[in-house]
């Protein structure tokens, strides 16, 4: 059986939040409703986020890719999504200055070293603006999950 690196359920297109710990917010109430993350996780992914920043500051279209420790995750989840407006993010290489995000990655891993090759495949595609355009300009779920599958 193939697993998918993301899966179409946990694409969102188009979303607007108003800041980074809304868009959180939204993605850890997903995943905790769904029972594949525990309760602490929508915390343990703000404070994550606070002391280490996740936004990339990679050309046209950013990037951030939020995740939060693996003994919070009951099942591994890749989450994407597309933003209407482009939110704030504290760079991951320079955290005093900020970046205007389009697209979030939320890694909810509960094994890193078992996924490592789904993570190095997201890393060497959100380094590719092409492949970035396509994503933030595509309508379909279907069509993104493919993209990174």
């Amino acid at each position: 059986m193939k697993q998918y690196i993301l899966k179409e359920e946990n694409v969102f297109i188009k979303k607007s939040f108003k800041n980074k710990e809304e868009a959180l917010s939204f993605f850890s109430d997903d995943l905790t409703n769904r029972g594949k993350v525990s309760n602490d996780f929508k915390k343990a992914l703000l404070k994550r986020e606070e002391e280490f920043p996740t936004g990339l500051q990679i050309g046209h279209i950013n990037v951030a890719v939020p995740h939060a420790d693996h003994i919070y995750v009951k099942e591994s989840e890749i989450l994407l999504c597309t933003l209407e407006n482009p939110v704030s993010f504290q760079r991951m290489d320079n955290p005093e200055e900020e970046v205007k995000v389009s697209i979030i990655i939320l890694m909810a891993i509960n094994n890193p070293d078992a996924h490592i090759k789904g993570l190095q495949k997201i890393f060497s595609l959100i380094q590719d603006q092409s492949i970035l355009k396509r994503v933030f300009a595509e309508e379909d779920k279907v069509k993104i999950s493919e993209i990174f599958n």
